[in-house]
């Protein structure tokens, strides 16, 4: 069960005990109940699957799809209530509460709301250049050892238009045993690249990871820098809980990867420890990236169908390391305006000895990868040595070929 936050405790505390008659020895007062709504400020908009409580009454329930919630049996008095969810919760927000007055035999009404993100914003960005920056990324570094940490950290995100710019506030604080991080001015709906590198004296360690700040404009990552390796596995799921067989699961950076079983699961082993970015495709899909722990034997993954469409901005992981690998040795790119006015078939572009093709990070034959109609192209990547690509999809001893298409996280 989940325990009560420290600030309910602090409201409960300056609210006092509430009153209960059964507690004064008097017969029991007719109950009360409460009904309100919780209101998401960050998204404007109600906020379902809330959990809602009094914990002194020990009352909990959930909002419905409207945000909506009742709350039954509450003896006559004052009270503390709070919620919370699990989207709010992995931002670093929770337990927002408030205080409700409940009459014997009435219902009390209440709207629950979260701060808005004008009133966050100033907490991080304020004495920065982008103090009126439409979002905020925040989070803490810290090392698997407990040591001191010096960090430098450096950001580059892509949004619709942008082609990968560098975050133009971003700064560091110390913390007992980990450093801050905060980042202002980066578009809503951006992809974000972070890299991570101990300055500390005869240290070598560092990182990098993809994160996405969603539609409420804030996105929380903490990474954690630890040496060695270290294996990860979880499960891949549709959205109906069915498992995904044959999905591609690998480690960006690292030419890692495993494929599902028939129960969907999946096991890395020896991939470099701390946080790092988990990279998950399969046929008929949309990829899955996101920040990953190695060590964690419980990643769940759940992947949406081509058909649900995207409507956050269309810029997304692929194309930010596509652009973040362009000028890349041995790379030869096609993409935008040459990309619409060549005529030259996928065949033709294809370097001689191609072995490995890769169609939106996917390995496929060679048919399956020249088959895609010429509408839905969006890059091709060839590489004629393939020990130039990219970890993830190189090869020794013959050419590679990478197409993106529609259906690629672009």
């Amino acid at each position: 069960m989940r325990q009560p936050r420290p600030f309910l405790f602090l409201v409960l505390a300056l609210a006092g005990l509430a009153p209960s008659l059964w507690s004064q020895g008097r017969a029991p007062a007719r109950m009360g109940r409460v009904r309100g709504i919780v209101i998401d400020s960050l998204l404007g908009a109600p906020l379902p699957g809330a959990t809602v409580s009094i914990p002194q009454a020990g009352r909990v329930t959930r909002t419905d799809s409207g945000g909506r919630f009742v709350l039954d049996s509450i003896p006559p008095g004052e009270w503390a209530i709070g919620f919370h969810h699990a989207a709010l919760d992995s931002l670093g927000f929770s337990d927002f509460g408030s205080m409700v007055r409940v009459f014997a035999g009435a219902s009390a009404s209440i709207e629950l709301v979260t701060p808005s993100f004008a009133t966050l914003r100033p907490r991080f960005c304020a004495e920065t250049p982008d103090s009126l920056s439409p979002t905020v990324a925040y989070g803490a570094v810290r090392s698997s050892d407990t040591k001191r940490l010096h960090v430098e950290i450096s950001l580059r995100w892509l949004a619709e238009g942008d082609a990968g710019r560098a975050a133009p506030s971003v700064r560091t604080s110390p913390l007992t045993d980990s450093e801050a991080w905060v980042a202002c001015g980066v578009s809503r709906g951006a992809w974000v690249h972070l890299t991570v590198r101990d300055t500390t004296p005869d240290v070598a360690r560092g990182g990098s990871v993809l994160f996405r700040i969603g539609a409420r404009g804030i996105a929380m990552l903490d990474v954690l820098l630890a040496p060695g390796v270290a294996n990860i596995g979880g499960t891949v799921r549709d959205g109906d809980g069915r498992p995904v067989r044959g999905a591609r699961v690998s480690m960006v950076d690292t030419g890692i990867d495993a494929e599902t079983d028939a129960w969907g699961a999946f096991r890395l082993t020896q991939v470099p420890a701390g946080t790092r970015t988990l990279d998950v495709r399969a046929a008929g899909y949309h990829p899955w990236v996101a920040p990953a722990w190695s060590g964690n034997d419980d990643v769940h993954v759940t992947l949406r169908p081509l058909r649900d469409q995207d409507t956050g901005m269309s810029a997304g992981s692929d194309r930010l390391r596509f652009e973040e690998r362009r000028g890349r040795t041995g790379q030869v790119v096609l993409d935008g305006e040459a990309l619409e006015a060549d005529t030259a078939t996928l065949a033709q572009h294809a370097p001689p000895g191609t072995c490995r093709w890769w169609l939106d990070g996917r390995p496929v034959e060679r048919e399956f990868a020249l088959a895609q109609p010429r509408a839905s192209w969006r890059a091709i990547e060839r590489y004629a040595a393939g020990v130039d690509a990219p970890p993830e999809y190189r090869s020794t001893g013959c050419a590679v070929f990478l197409l993106w298409t529609a259906s690629a996280d672009w």
